[in-house]
């Protein structure tokens, strides 16, 4: 196995127990353990459990940037909601999206990180809102973004039935509200 394969291996361990056990439960042990590897390996590829928390921030940004462009690459207002609602009621991305938020709090560089997330998902929202060809800035995108966290986060809380035809309906109204706005 190559330096970079067990890189990588570590990274997945480190994301599945972000997931599983969030901030509080990720432990550089537990994190060796999942990847099936010694903690001093572990620690030669991460030196610090901060390191190892970056590492995995900078995956997290990657993933969600990467799921937000196949979103909004959708040909319609319906499809995009749909698409939308599906990657907000995704938990374990809520899970981790959360564990570097209370991770942040107390690491300025982590914030960093949650700053380049939401700016990212921003300019994506205001390309997509654009194409709708509304009128759209910089605060109606923060606006659909604020949206989207809290339905996932409520719905990662409550769990309810029909979470993702919920979401969908309301990122679709949220889009017909944008829409009919710029047309009167």
């Amino acid at each position: 196995m190559t330096l970079n394969d067990r890189r990588q291996q570590i990274l997945t361990a480190a994301l599945a127990t972000l997931r599983e056990h969030g901030s509080a439960g990720f432990t550089q042990a537990r994190v060796a353990a999942r990847a099936g590897v010694r903690q001093s390996h572990l620690t030669y590829y991460f030196g610090t459990r901060l390191a190892l928390l970056q590492a995995v921030a900078r995956l997290a940004v990657d993933g969600q940037l990467a799921a937000i462009d196949s979103v909004f690459a959708g040909p319609s207002r319906t499809s995009v909601a749909k698409a939308l609602a599906n990657v907000t009621v995704r938990h374990e991305s809520t899970r981790v999206l959360m564990a570097l938020v209370q991770a942040a709090d107390q690491e300025p560089s982590l914030r960093a990180l949650c700053r380049e997330l939401a700016e990212g998902i921003a300019e994506r929202t205001e390309g997509f809102v654009k194409r709708l060809n509304v009128l759209a800035t910089r605060e109606h995108a923060h606006l659909l973004h604020a949206l989207s966290v809290g339905l996932a986060v409520v719905d990662l809380a409550t769990q309810r039935p029909n979470s993702k035809r919920r979401a969908a309906a309301m990122l679709d109204t949220t889009f017909s509200l944008m829409t009919s706005k710029a047309r009167s």
